[in-house]
Parts: C-alpha cells; structure tokens; sequence
C-alpha cells in the first residue's frame, strides 16, 4: 500500500464518518491487486469498504450506495477507480453478527 492510498484511504473514512455519523466503517485498499490496471495507472485505488449508519434506515439498496457514490464524488473524479459499498443499518449489521 503506498502513502497515496493511505491518504485517500482516511479521506474516504473522514467523508463517510463526517457525513453519515456510522457505528462502523471498515474500509479495504485493494489497490495492490490492480497493478498495471488503466484506472490503477493513472492514480486512482481500488477501495472495498463497510458503512453502517442508522442513515440508512428505511432506504433501499440502491439508494444507500446512491448516497455513498455522492459523498465520496469528488474522490472519484481522481483518487478512486473503484469502489465495492456494503451500505447497511445497525439492526443488519447486528444480524449478521
């Protein structure tokens, strides 16, 4: 992982916690498995992350990753190429526990 991934890394957490005040986020660079990928050249990471916010509490799927993708836009213009969202209310997470 290099010091770019870890700086967009934490500035993904800073966005979803300033924006969704979540009771967890787990947050995975994958950057490494994507070397000599276009997206991965030109400086963009690829990032897998959880965010479990009460925000999400009566908003369908698409519209939880709906939200993420809005909150992390300007990130996406450079820093991520990619980015898996698992998007899920307290009630989920504890289920899945």
């Amino acid at each position: 992982m290099s010091l770019y991934s870890d700086q967009t890394k934490e500035k993904i957490e800073q966005i979803l916690k300033d924006k969704f005040s979540p009771i967890h986020v787990e947050i995975e660079d994958e950057s490494w498995k994507h070397e000599g990928h276009a997206g991965a050249a030109a400086g963009g990471g690829h990032f897998n992350f959880m965010v479990v916010s009460d925000q999400f509490e009566g908003v369908n799927l698409i519209n939880r990753n709906r939200m993420v993708f809005n909150a992390l836009a300007e990130l996406m213009k450079n820093d991520i190429h990619a980015m898996g969202v698992k998007a899920k209310t307290k009630k989920e997470w504890d289920e899945a526990s």
